[in-house]
């Protein structure tokens, strides 16, 4: 048994623990460079890991509605926690779900459109239905909305919208994007803001994280998080990395995401995390 100390990072773990459930993060962990994954792999993959009863969780600040796209093939042989842990769906029952007051939304929505970190009105707002742009944002923001999410609907005013939100997302320049962060953590009660890629930040109800997803499907399946071994790249998979019980990150991972990391692993770019769960003995 080690006991591992890093950062807030306290646990137990013993190498013959049992695995029960399998988390990765999507974007710069599981996904390729052109963020696909090559499904014949995955099916076999996932086919071992059932055949020792191992839950498989894709868990992503991706909408639902984006995941269950793109796993269609398999979206009941896997568990989906989307939207930074937001809502939770195995098979055909929602789980969990956490939605933002409206009132709360369009506020937030204002806060950031004023702040001197966004560029183009890059706000969107990602429901169960569909996510919503504003009709002034760049052409280069709406394609990369439609690349990433589902039901895209350019609005004129956000107020327009009937729908529920559960989170927002907002591109700031890879430059500010951590200062921005921080910007909108201060500037907003409620919420939590957090960094999820390179130029975008997610903005979800306060408490509200992929961990949170984790602990309803521990609750659920009797699982204790020492048996579960999640993947990730950026600060939004930090709470998830600290409450499993293994923590895997990828070579190109934030810093403090490799700090609290068990082991690192290779570029998402290399469909690493496939070639670690294909060679491991679960």
């Amino acid at each position: 048994t080690i006991l591992k100390v890093v950062g807030i990072r306290l646990f137990c773990y013993n190498k013959s623990m049992t695995i029960k459930l399998i988390a990765t993060d999507m974007d710069g962990t599981f996904l390729d460079g052109n963020g696909a994954y090559d499904k014949t792999r995955f099916d076999a993959m996932l086919t071992k890991l059932e055949q020792t009863n191992i839950h498989f969780v894709a868990a992503s600040g991706r909408q639902l509605l984006a995941l269950e796209a793109m796993f269609s093939d398999f979206a009941d042989r896997i568990i989906f926690v989307a939207e930074n842990g937001g809502i939770v769906k195995y098979r055909d029952d929602i789980l969990f779900e956490e939605k933002m007051p409206f009132d709360k939304v369009l506020e937030i929505a204002d806060i950031v459109r004023k702040s001197d970190y966004i560029q183009d009105d890059s706000v969107l707002l990602s429901g169960a239905n569909g996510s919503y742009i504003l009709e002034t944002t760049s052409d280069y923001y709406k394609k990369k909305a439609n690349f990433y999410y589902e039901k895209v609907q350019a609005v004129s005013d956000f107020s327009e919208v009937v729908d529920d939100i559960l989170k927002l997302t907002v591109s700031f320049t890879s430059e500010r994007v951590l200062e921005g962060e921080a910007w909108v953590n201060q500037q907003a009660a409620g919420v939590r803001a957090v960094t999820t890629g390179f130029e975008s930040i997610d903005i979800m109800p306060e408490g509200i994280s992929k961990a949170t997803g984790l602990s309803h499907l521990a609750e659920k399946f009797d699982i204790s998080p020492s048996e579960i071994v999640a993947f990730g790249d950026n600060l939004n998979d930090l709470e998830m990395l600290n409450y499993a019980g293994k923590a895997v990150a990828m070579s190109n991972a934030r810093e403090p995401i490799k700090e609290i990391a068990d082991e690192i692993i290779g570029h998402h770019k290399d469909q690493s995390v496939m070639n670690y769960l294909e060679n491991s003995q679960f």
